[in-house]
């Protein structure tokens, strides 16, 4: 983590952001079961995983480019390239044969819902530096540290 106080909030909310993602792909994954494409039978070409719905790369990338677009802002000239890189993620998960179509919508489904689930649970300035110093084992200065 950047040691910044004033980034703190963003990075702790974007880390718990990306932790909820990954927990949801992983659960939706083995609840749907749904292979990926055909196409994809290379022995030589292998993931992590067999199953395709969601697309975990594409719920990270829709939830990243909501988060720096609508949750914790960038500057505006930085928006053309994120959404250009979230529209090339989504269309190079198809051109690979990683995902059908609906893997594909259906991240884009779940990212928007991971965004709007950390909008609800946002941790102000206070709840980040309570988070970093619980992750970090941190002692608030002048606290007494008893061995």
């Amino acid at each position: 983590m950047i040691d910044k106080p004033e980034w703190y909030q963003m990075q702790v909310n974007l880390f718990i952001g990306l932790l909820t993602d990954i927990v949801m792909v992983a659960v939706i994954k083995a609840a749907t079961r749904r292979r990926r494409p055909a196409i994809n039978d290379d022995p030589l070409c292998f993931g992590p995983d067999k199953f395709s719905f969601p697309s975990g790369h594409v719920s990270r990338g829709v939830f990243i480019t909501t988060f720096l677009i609508v949750l914790d802002p960038v500057m505006i000239v930085l928006w053309p390239p994120l959404l250009a890189w979230t529209v090339a993620l989504c269309i190079s998960r198809l051109i690979l044969y990683r995902h059908h179509i609906l893997d594909v919508i259906g991240g884009i489904v779940l990212g928007l819902f991971n965004a709007l689930l950390i909008s609800i649970l946002w941790f102000d300035q206070e709840g980040s530096v309570w988070v970093i110093n619980w992750i970090t084992d941190e002692r608030v200065a002048g606290a007494e540290y008893a061995v």
